[in-house]
């Protein structure tokens, strides 16, 4: 098992609400911590060897803490082999300009051919109201 890749997400206030969801068109098996505050709130599994594109899975939940994580490991390939991220944030704007909501897709390379399609990982955070 090569060492985990850990990306800090600071994007997203304690109390809002969080979504996400993960999909893959990797080879490799491997998983996706979403963690916050320390806590897992879940680990989403790839647990076959099949390139197709596949959706592993999705969750919620209310962020209980600023301190996120997503943890990516992957169970194949050589140590040497360094996992690379790319994310994209996007704020969503009320009409006076005011962030109520946060976006951010990220796309996750085995370091194998450089497509960045191993695992996609979509997060959507939004403040808590009504």
């Amino acid at each position: 098992m090569r060492k985990p890749l850990i990306v800090p997400i600071k994007s997203f206030p304690k109390g809002w609400y969080l979504t996400w969801s993960v999909s893959s068109q990797c080879y490799y098996n491997g998983n996706v911590q979403i963690k916050s505050g320390g806590n897992v709130l879940q680990t989403i599994e790839k647990t076959d060897h099949s390139s197709n594109l596949q959706i592993l899975g999705n969750g919620s939940a209310l962020i209980p803490s600023e301190d996120m994580e997503i943890v990516i490991t992957f169970y194949d390939g050589t140590e040497d082999e360094e996992i690379l991220e790319q994310h994209q944030v996007n704020m969503i704007l009320n009409k006076k300009g005011k962030p109520v909501g946060i976006t951010i897709g990220m796309c996750v390379e085995d370091s194998y051919d450089q497509d960045f399609n191993d695992f996609f990982i979509s997060l959507a955070g939004w403040e808590k109201r009504g």
